[in-house]
């Protein structure tokens, strides 16, 4: 009974078939209905039809496909699943994967003779289920398992990247309701073939090659590797061409194994583990094999290359499409050194010519510029005679003579840097005429400009997205009138003088103006600031009046620092006010910043508030009350770190914390006519208390500091009170603060001091040349208080000894170089 269905079943999908006709839908080069005779491609209808998507099959005149993907039927620019998009000999020439959030969970994609190629299962929009690939006659060639996207086990086509998914925005905008007009053709559909049973075929196994040793033997097992396998098989066949078993990691796809076979079958290559980059995931010994594809089925080799040691080395093949050497070229260690050979598609020799160390030295190359072909020769490394420049469709823009390496007479396209390219005309070495920047394409201008008797005179016109956006006229090299376009501002000139500047947030943003600056003269008389906002007077901008150049009246951002600016008020020539903000709350919104902190000015300088004080690779920041210091933070900044110490005067005692290492100190200072004393707690914990009667003879102290140098550690005695403080946090810090704090008057003195201590010293960044590794205090009498005290002993080893207030708490004995940082670090920790 069931296989008399499937009978009828199949019987009247074949009436189905018949009765539907096909037809052809031709567009022009611009994707427009035209007739035959015009047509660069053309529409094979009815198409497949799945739920509420087609299945859009596109072919050059010449009949061979140009795209093959899923669309939905309102809008057959939304895609779904995988998209292939053919080059003029059939092959591959782009792939897309586009998320499926349809209800048509498995898709299908066919054969020319109607059998199907590849089923894909999806889940919540990405692959989930089974993927299968079919041979022309219906058995399976490839079975793979994905979950929530990625492979995990089984065979594919492509395993690197295939968990990378388009999202296509138009799918949301499709309607799904019937009946409406499609924007290039009505839109014909046939059902799908049945889905052939599949239930019971198991996917085909690779063996597992175990990777090796340096002398050839077994280094590790394999059977408990978690592995996929990414498949390519010669096209009408069910012979694989190559093979590679990837290992599945928390890093990714791993490769451990690959195999290479001609169209026979013979095996020609085949790569273990130890074959591969070790942090890689290319070839590092061996041969790559890239290949011609259709829908992934090899249609011929593409090129052969050899690598050693991870870098391309001997000769390379190059193939044509359908078969035949397009190049020979040799290489050496990744660039391209010796002969090159260029045969035409007849085999016939076209070219010869020599590189050495990539670069062009002798016959004659063709080189890209942009969209731009250059044909041209080089004697020695130099360029010499003509050149020849032609875009795409093989129309000359250029043509010139070059002599000793340098353009002479003609028209040339020379690179202009980032990314632009520049049509140049030239007579006698000299530029002459009009000249054309421009970006990839000719048609992309940028600018053009006259030069005459080799000085800007004339007109030059700024260009973007193919309008004019400004022009400038330029006068013995000098700007004249117009308008000078920048990269993210603009300069207007009337008659040789600079009238306003617009500064805007970016390249790509000009619609949003950042600032003006308004001269008079060439004079800057004011500036409009769009950039900030002030919480006690939000406006949409700031004015700030100059007189004689100088800042008069009104709001003026701060200019010595790009990163971390404020906001200064004058009044009359005199600042006023300071705004600023916690720049750690406002990195997100630099390119519009909030300010909410006002401090006060008194005789130039902040007299009561926050004052910022930048330095290399640190910030510092005051706060002062009524003239008086209160507290600062040090900021340092390196890669991938950031640290805050803030210090601050409470009394007679001046607490320090280490917001990063979370751990805090306090120098109590006690000054009275019989002496000073000063006091180290760190985490509650009394750690030093140094006396020093006040008609005693000065308290002497130095600091012995260790470095590597030359596989070696060396010390170097230092006076401690003229010494720049190292960065450095917690512990560590404390002590050197201690060290440098020094004998005043009164304590606020002392705080004053070890403030100046701080952004009088520039941050200095430790390198590791100059690397310190630990350091000792000593006392007058020459013996260790506080630190680690390193001694070297024999064969490059070291002894050492922790010291705390005088007294040896820890030692290490025999400790090889290239441990005593790590040791000593240790040391340093305080239980």
């Amino acid at each position: 009974m069931i296989k008399r269905i499937v009978l009828i079943t199949a019987f009247l999908f074949s009436q189905i078939l018949l009765s539907q006709k096909s037809e052809f839908v031709y567009y022009d080069k611009d994707w427009k209905v035209t007739s035959k005779s015009d047509a660069s491609y053309y529409r094979l209808m009815p198409m497949k039809e799945l739920g509420e998507l087609i299945l859009l099959q596109d072919f050059y005149i010449n009949g061979t496909l140009q795209f093959e993907g899923y669309a939905f039927k309102k809008d057959e620019n939304a895609y779904v699943g995988d998209i292939v998009w053919y080059d003029v000999n059939g092959n591959d020439d782009n792939f897309r994967q586009y998320r499926n959030d349809t209800k048509n969970l498995t898709l299908l994609y066919y054969y020319p003779n109607g059998k199907i190629r590849k089923k894909v299962q999806y889940k919540n929009g990405v692959k989930h289920g089974e993927t299968i690939i079919y041979s022309t006659d219906g058995t399976v060639l490839m079975k793979g398992l994905f979950e929530k996207g990625k492979p995990i086990s089984g065979s594919f086509e492509k395993v690197k990247n295939s968990d990378n998914y388009d999202y296509n925005a138009k799918v949301e905008e499709v309607s799904m309701s019937e009946g409406e007009s499609q924007n290039r053709t009505e839109i014909l559909a046939v059902p799908p073939p049945p889905i052939p049973e599949t239930v019971g075929v198991e996917p085909q196994t690779v063996e597992l090659l175990a990777p090796m040793d340096d002398e050839g033997n077994s280094s590790k097992k394999t059977k408990n590797r978690k592995t996929v396998t990414e498949k390519i098989f010669w096209k009408d066949s069910k012979q694989i061409a190559q093979e590679i078993v990837y290992e599945i990691s928390s890093y990714g796809f791993k490769p451990i194994g690959q195999k290479n076979y001609d169209r026979s079958g013979k095996l020609i290559q085949s790569l273990t583990e130890n074959h591969f980059e070790k942090y890689g995931s290319g070839i590092a010994n061996g041969i790559e094999y890239l290949y011609y594809l259709h829908n992934n089925f090899a249609t011929g080799v593409k090129s052969i290359s050899k690598f050693i040691n991870g870098e391309k080395s001997g000769k390379q093949i190059l193939y044509f499409p359908k078969e035949g050497i397009s190049y020979e070229t040799n290489y050496n260690k990744g660039l391209k050194d010796g002969e090159e050979i260029e045969y035409s598609e007849n085999g016939t020799l076209k070219n010869k010519r020599i590189y050495k160390e990539g670069d062009s030295f002798n016959g004659n190359f063709d080189e890209r510029i942009g969209d731009m072909y250059v044909n041209l020769n080089y004697a020695n490394g130099i360029k010499e005679g003509e050149a020849v420049v032609k875009n795409e469709d093989q129309q000359i823009i250029a043509k010139g003579i070059y002599k000793n390496g340098k353009p002479y007479n003609g028209t040339f396209v020379v690179e202009a840097g980032d990314n632009l390219a520049e049509l140049i005309s030239v007579e006698n070495f000299k530029k002459n005429g009009l000249q054309k920047v421009f970006s990839y394409r000719l048609e992309n201008l940028q600018k053009t400009y006259i030069v005459q008797n080799e000085k800007l005179d004339g007109m030059t016109t700024f260009y973007d997205d193919g309008k004019i956006v400004g022009t400038l006229e330029y006068k013995n090299n000098e700007p004249y009138n117009g308008t000078l376009i920048g990269e993210d501002k603009t300069s207007v000139f009337k008659n040789g003088k600079l009238i306003e500047e617009i500064f805007f947030e970016d390249h790509y943003n000009k619609d949003n103006i950042k600032k003006q600056k308004f001269y008079e003269n060439g004079i800057l008389v004011k500036v409009k600031d769009y950039s900030f906002a002030i919480s006690e007077k939000p406006q949409d901008s700031y004015e700030g009046i100059f007189k004689n150049g100088k800042p008069f009246s009104g709001y003026f951002e701060t200019e010595y620092s790009h990163e971390f600016k404020q906001i200064d008020y004058f009044e009359n020539g005199i600042p006023k006010f300071q705004y600023s903000n916690d720049y750690l709350k406002n990195m997100e919104n630099y390119k519009h910043q909030y300010y909410d902190i006002k401090s006060t000015y008194k005789d130039g300088n902040i007299f009561d508030g926050a004052e910022y004080l930048l330095n290399d690779k640190q910030f510092i920041t005051r706060y002062w009350k009524k003239g008086v210091l209160k507290s600062f933070d040090w900021d340092l900044f390196a890669m991938h770190y950031f640290n805050r110490i803030h210090f601050e005067l409470k009394n007679n005692n001046i607490e320090i914390n280490d917001i990063q290492g979370k751990k805090s100190a306090v120098v109590t200072i006690d000054i009275s006519k019989n002496g000073f004393n000063k006091k180290l707690s760190i985490d509650g914990k009394v750690i030093d208390d140094t006396r020093k009667k006040y008609l005693e003879s000065k308290y002497s102290e130095t600091v012995t500091l260790y470095y590597e140098e030359n596989n070696k550690i060396i010390s170097k005695k230092i006076n401690i009170q003229d010494e720049a403080i190292e960065p450095s946090e917690g512990v560590e810090l404390f002590y050197k603060v201690y060290a440098v704090v020094a004998e005043f008057p009164t304590v606020q003195e002392v705080f004053n001091n070890l403030a100046d201590k701080f952004t009088s010293n520039k941050f200095v960044e430790e390198t590791d040349e100059n690397l310190i590794v630990a350091g000792v205090q000593i006392d007058s009498e020459g013996k260790p208080k506080d630190g680690v005290l390193i001694t070297p002993t024999q064969n490059n080893t070291y002894t050492l000894q922790l010291y705390i207030n005088r007294k040896l708490m820890k030692s290490l004995e025999n400790v090889s170089f290239n441990k005593v940082k790590e040791e000593a670090r240790g040391l340093g920790i305080i239980d």
